[in-house]
């Protein structure tokens, strides 16, 4: 997609989760050009800002560009974040709407994993692929249901919360009020979480991948602990869905080498009624972490765009 005038249309995507802000700038929506990550500000008013300095240092203040923004929470059709348990003072904020304010353009917002989502079926793991799910990793757990090549948004737009589906009756406290949610054991600080239990203080999740990476036994039996409840949370999605495929995304991807045995071998005791043909694959997103990023400028580039307060036609 170009400007009228020719030049590159730069798109910019933005994936807010409750640790990171990751932001792309790419002209062509499968692949990265540039990259950049900030720290996760507490409140709507410091993430807005955050965001627009990131824009801007993205994109010159002169270049025509789309804006998307994935963000982790519950985001409804009418851009609302009704709730995002791993972010400090959203809850009820328009980010999208007060960016575009403040920036004088569109800008798109959605779920952050209903972005990776969209990107992993038009560049990723699941091109051609009907029925499959989204599961992103990180500090909490994402989800998202491709039905018939389309991401289900659901009744309100909040569809995909698969981290906060009970996996544990009473169990550990979420950061959401309720107990024993899927995220509590098995995202990326529930593994921190694993780390300092099994093997000692101080000890963190990429510590652990780092030295099960070497072969160290203590560093993978916390691995295959982790294993289990992904596994256990994953065989729920297709019990319920019945998908072709699985696609991890999120910061654990990055260790899915490791993972990948363990998950895969859970999986064949917990799901019923398939055989190892008939399980879906259940892998990487080819993206990794910046799936979400990428996947909310493909949702920028659907809308107009404009040079940072100067209106830009786009052909």
């Amino acid at each position: 997609m170009r400007s009228t005038s020719g030049a590159p249309l730069t798109r910019l995507g933005f994936d807010v989760g409750g640790t990171k802000i990751l932001g792309v700038a790419t002209s062509d929506g499968d692949a990265a050009a540039q990259t950049l990550r900030e720290v996760t500000p507490a409140g709507a008013d410091n993430l807005v800002d955050t965001l627009v300095a990131m824009a801007h240092e993205l994109a010159p203040a002169t270049e025509p560009v789309t804006i998307g923004v994935g963000m982790a929470g519950l985001i409804s059709t009418a851009g609302v974040v009704t709730v995002s348990p791993n972010l400090v003072g959203v809850d009820g904020a328009t980010i999208g709407a007060d960016l575009s304010a403040a920036l004088g353009m569109p800008v798109s917002f959605d779920n952050e994993v209903n972005c990776a989502a969209r990107w992993e079926l038009q560049f990723g793991a699941a091109q051609g692929i009907r029925h499959g799910v989204m599961v992103a990793v990180g500090t909490g757990i994402g989800g998202a249901f491709m039905v018939d090549g389309e991401v289900l948004r659901g009744a309100s737009g909040l569809a995909g919360e698969p981290g906060h589906m009970i996996v544990e009756a009473g169990g550990r406290v979420c950061p959401c009020g309720r107990r024993g949610c899927w995220e509590m054991y098995a995202s990326g600080s529930a593994l921190d979480r694993l780390a300092v239990e099994r093997l000692g203080p101080g000890i963190t999740g990429p510590d652990v991948t780092a030295a099960a990476s070497v072969g160290d036994v203590g560093a993978q039996a916390v691995l295959h602990e982790f294993s289990h409840w992904l596994a256990l949370g994953i065989s729920n999605l297709c019990v319920l869905t019945d998908p072709e495929m699985v696609v991890i995304g999120g910061g654990i991807s990055e260790d899915w080498d490791l993972l990948a045995g363990p998950v895969d071998e859970h999986l064949g005791e917990m799901l019923i009624g398939r055989t190892a043909e008939s399980r879906p694959a259940v892998v990487r997103s080819e993206a990794g972490e910046l799936s979400a990023a990428l996947g909310a400028a493909l949702g920028g580039a659907e809308g107009d765009s404009a040079a940072f307060g100067n209106p830009a036609e786009v052909a």
